[in-house]
């Protein structure tokens, strides 16, 4: 069966939310993180998707990203990602599968992120539409150093024919 363009955009965005920590309000005295703080933090690390698709993005040092969902374990996502002077981390992806003797293909909406720093030096994220911030510290956070999923990406790319 084919995903639709639709189900993997929900997967990939309810996946991306973390279900470990409990949320807070925007935190007292909140700024903007600084861009290279957002990219030391991502940068070279898999974000998880724990809930829901059970897979992750993979966010390299060079700017690209690679995601990949064991529900849907024959496509994967290839894209990039950036992160503007206010801390926002943004993720342009576009998924393929194969259709057939054909790869099929879908971009998906830019997914932005946004990130505060509180008066602690604690870096919180908010995902698109949402009004929680999540804390994100050693504790409860999905980040994991290196390329997770590269293995599986590897071989989705390869039945695919990319």
């Amino acid at each position: 069966m084919v995903p639709s363009v639709k189900t993997l955009l929900s997967i990939s965005l309810m996946a991306s939310l973390p279900m470990v920590a409990l949320a807070d309000p925007k935190p007292r005295n909140a700024r903007p993180a600084s861009a290279q703080k957002v990219i030391n933090t991502y940068s070279g690390k898999t974000d998880l998707w724990e809930q829901g698709c059970q897979g992750g993005i993979y966010l390299s040092p060079n700017k690209r990203a690679r995601a990949w969902c064991s529900e849907n374990s024959d496509s994967m996502a290839a894209g990039t990602w950036s992160v503007s002077q206010d801390g926002t981390l943004c993720q342009n992806l576009t998924w393929f599968w194969s259709e057939g003797a054909n790869v099929g293909s879908s971009a998906s909406e830019p997914l932005c992120i946004q990130h505060v720093i509180n008066s602690w030096g604690v870096m919180y994220r908010r995902w698109p539409g949402g009004s929680e911030w999540w804390p994100m510290t050693n504790s409860n956070s999905s980040l994991r150093r290196g390329y997770v999923y590269q293995s599986d990406v590897a071989k989705a790319r390869d039945k695919i024919g990319l």
